[in-house]
């Protein structure tokens, strides 16, 4: 132990003797070394590197040049004479003042963040916004700037359409329906759809004249569309609300539009902001199914989503960046036109008198004042509220409703007063179907004071009007429940339907039931499904159970269900019936490259109580449309029953007119190849999609949807040879806007010969010119050139030149020997 003391004592003054050595070692390597870390300057011979030098500058900013700036680059820093005019140059900046002052003084210039091979996964992402990456190697300067810095890009580059311009056009779409049955007589309804278009504005009726009816007029309404607004003046449909529906007016009005709106589609949706530090590609997925895909810009972008589909579900944006680097960020959204875009309220305001329909009365008006006034806007992406004023001159209503927009459903409520103590109440709601579990409903109730309809109901006729009013109102007191609730277990689906009604002093009336239906096959174009539904009402019981096969192959689809069904009638207005039940049918499908469509059906089905037989035919041409049906219930005294519908309509504008229409549009256009072209065929493409054929000479009227941009242009089959012009005509349409398109076609030919002066000599290493062609004449005058009919040929050599018209030739295969031509 004593020696182990001695031992620790002798070590301990041997160190403290030792002590100032080491510090005096210690401190002359620290001062070295801090000398070291705080030398500015440079090795010999690069004195003239170290000094800070002036230089030219490039702006990147998301991977592209945004323009050049002057900079005092000295080691480490770098320093933009002008931060504001650098900040000026980054696109969609929110503040330049606020990025100018970020980019004032010396900056780091992050040199370590240069792409090169080994650090190719990090370089080019600086994490410090705002900041810059300096490669003084290539004079490039990279611009980053933090999100909160930078507006939202929008998808498109015009927020609105443009007006067409051009004459006054029409469009007019006409219809016959026709139907009855053997021994009685037919029923017949002529109806037409014209809108007389200039510029924004438009004349359109809806007319129909009908056996036992007579003529009837179901608008009659002159529009003028201006940015996010739409003014009415005539005979039209207001629109109304969720517990009253819509009514037509003798009037006035203007509501909030956004049909001449570029973005209208993404309007809709929930808007969907992305800040990209680089341009990317992102693609749009749903259930892991790639729906669309884009390419943006750095920056925070406004996504398109005019694609996707309407509903509510989670969305995936998969992120695809120029470096290669894919990452993925997963959004709530919701698309519905019921709702007010986000930060896009909506106003409306109609006055008028309430106008019905009465036989043989083309328009009947009434002595109802009627007026309405509201407004709608979305607070945030799941909240959406509206108001609404209506009534006539004996009472006034109020509306009140809000939207609940949430990943598990999409909910709907409103409540309706009125000073005369007319109630009313609604609840709707749908599921959005990521679930297994799903449902709807709609619940609504009304009371009136008087029994009657809280506004008196409107008739309609049957027209080319695409969304036709519904009444919302049967008659005046009433409650009303309908809604589903369906769950899935695997492929199987079991759900229940159920609905009741009851209006003040009648009985309710109800049905309920459930329903399966569970997929067992599907190989090769076959399907086959199991299916069972049961149903009671107040006065019935059903239910039936089978299966339902479907096969398609190529042009033809058979379909064909078997099973057992039984009805009982509790209220004995029939005996009840139990037996096998089943149908088969078969349908033929043909299109041709002119879109021409023909579709062929025919089948027998037996129910539970009727056997009947069908057969049917469709065809769509650039004509028109018809369909033709016959009907044959096997054993009942109703006879032979048929239906005959022919559609089709006319476009005119500027002394153009164009006949027929495979698809009854409210805008159109003419397009025609005039010119030599013979006999060549012209295939017609719209935004790209192929539309039909034109042969030269001729013309094609093509019917389009209207608030939409096309982009026209045509082509050649087989790869004539004729000149035109390749590239596309742009054209915006309304309704009722109709354009003529033009082009010339020519056909050419290779004509070869001799050229000789008026002297007689050939005409040697001439330059050849013809109006699509050049060449060059050998040694002894000959030449060979592509040219058309009557077209004029220019030799030039040295400083004279002469001409020669082709005329009078008559190509073999192309080719055409002009022999010797005399050039003048």
């Amino acid at each position: 132990m004593r020696l182990l003391i001695r031992a620790l004592a002798i070590a301990l003054a041997v160190l403290i003797a030792l002590v100032p050595t080491f510090a005096a070692a210690a401190a002359a390597a620290s001062g070295a070394a801090g000398h070291a870390a705080l030398e500015t300057e440079a090795p010999d011979g690069f004195d003239d590197l170290a000094q800070p030098r002036e230089l030219l500058v490039d702006i990147y900013f998301g991977g592209k040049k945004v323009g050049n700036a002057v900079a005092v680059a000295r080691p480490g820093f770098l320093e933009f004479r002008d931060p504001n005019r650098v900040a000026s140059l980054i696109p969609n900046v929110a503040d330049v003042q606020d990025l100018a002052d970020s980019l004032t003084g010396d900056l780091p210039t992050h040199a370590s963040l240069i792409c090169s091979q080994s650090n190719a996964d990090t370089c080019g992402k600086l994490k410090n916004f705002p900041g810059i990456v300096f490669d003084q190697d290539r004079f490039r300067v990279d611009v980053f700037v933090p999100p909160g810095m930078l507006g939202a890009t929008s998808p498109v580059e015009k927020k609105f359409l443009e007006p067409p311009h051009g004459p006054m056009s029409l469009t007019s779409s006409i219809g016959l329906a026709l139907s009855g049955a053997q021994g009685r007589s037919a029923f017949y309804n002529l109806q037409n759809r014209t809108i007389v278009g200039l510029g924004p504005a438009r004349l359109r009726t809806d007319l129909s004249y009908a056996s036992k009816l007579g003529l009837l007029v179901d608008d009659f309404v002159g529009e003028l569309d201006r940015p996010n607004l739409r003014y009415s003046a005539g005979l039209f449909w207001a629109p109304g609300l969720d517990l009253t529906g819509r009514r037509r007016i003798a009037g006035i009005g203007f509501g909030t539009q956004f049909d001449t709106r570029a973005d209208r589609e993404s309007l809709m949706g929930t808007p969907l902001i992305l800040f990209l530090s680089q341009p990317s590609r992102v693609d749009f997925l749903i259930d892991g199914r790639l729906v669309a895909s884009r390419s943006y810009d750095a920056g925070n972008d406004i996504l398109d989503t005019s694609d996707l589909p309407d509903g509510s579900y989670p969305l995936v944006l998969r992120i695809h960046d120029s470096s290669g680097a894919v990452r993925e960020e997963r959004r709530f959204f919701v698309k519905t036109p019921e709702v007010a875009p986000a930060g896009q309220p909506l106003y409306f305001a109609y006055a008028g008198m309430l106008a019905n329909t009465r036989v043989h009365h083309p328009v009947g008006l009434s002595n109802t004042l009627y007026y309405q006034a509201g407004t709608a806007r979305r607070l945030s992406r799941p909240f959406a509220v509206d108001l609404s004023l209506i009534g006539t001159q004996k009472k006034v209503m109020a509306e009140a409703g809000g939207w609940l927009l949430s990943p598990l459903a999409q909910v709907r409520a409103a409540a309706l007063l009125s000073t005369a103590g007319d109630k009313a109440v609604l609840l709707q709601g749908t599921s959005s179907g990521e679930s297994r579990l799903n449902f709807s409903f709609d619940l609504r109730g009304v009371w009136s004071h008087d029994g009657r309809p809280l506004i008196p109901l409107p008739s309609t006729i049957q027209n080319f009007e695409a969304d036709r009013p519904t009444s919302a109102q049967i008659g005046g007191s009433y409650v009303q429940a309908s809604g589903t609730l369906g769950y899935r277990i695997g492929a199987a689906y079991l759900s229940v339907l159920g609905s009741l009604r009851r209006d003040a002093h009648h009985q309710a009336d109800y049905s309920i039931g459930p329903a399966f239906t569970w997929p067992i096959l599907r190989h090769n174009g076959l399907q086959l499904t199991l299916q069972a539904d049961a149903q009671r009402t107040r006065t019935t019981t059903q239910g039936s159970i089978g299966f339902h096969l479907i096969y398609t192959a190529k042009r033809v689809t058979v379909t064909g269900t078997g099973g057992y069904g039984s009805i009982s009638r509790r209220d004995h207005s029939a005996p009840s019936l139990s037996r096998a039940v089943g149908s088969l049918s078969a349908g033929y499908y043909y299109e041709n490259a002119d879109r021409t469509q023909l579709s062929l059906d025919a089948g027998i089905e037996r129910s539970i109580d009727t056997t009947a037989a069908h057969a049917g035919a469709t065809v769509y041409s650039r004509f028109g449309n018809a369909r033709a049906d016959v009907l044959d219930d096997i054993g009942s005294r109703g006879g032979l029953g048929y239906g005959l519908t022919l559609q089709s309509a006319v476009a005119t504008s500027g002394g153009e007119i164009g006949l027929g229409a495979r698809d009854l549009n409210d805008s159109a256009i003419i397009v025609d190849v005039a010119g030599n072209a013979g006999s060549t065929n012209f295939e017609v493409f719209v935004n790209e999609q192929p539309m039909g054929h034109v042969r030269a000479g001729g013309r094609l009227p093509i019917h389009l949807e209207p608030y939409r941009s096309y982009a026209v242009r045509v082509q050649p089959d087989h790869a004539a040879a004729v000149n035109f012009d390749s590239g596309a005509q742009q054209v915006t349409l309304y309704p009722g806007t109709v354009r003529a398109l033009h082009w010339t076609a020519n056909s050419y030919f290779t004509a070869f010969g001799q050229a000789v002066g008026v002297d007689g000599r050939a005409i040697a290493n001439a330059m050849i010119e013809a109006p699509h062609a050049v060449g060059e004449s050998d040694e002894n005058g000959y030449f060979q050139i592509d040219v058309a009919s009557n077209d004029v040929v220019t030799f030039t050599r040295g400083t004279t030149h002469c001409e020669v018209r082709v005329s009078g030739a008559r190509p073999a295969n192309d080719f055409v020997s002009l022999k010797k031509v005399v050039c003048r």
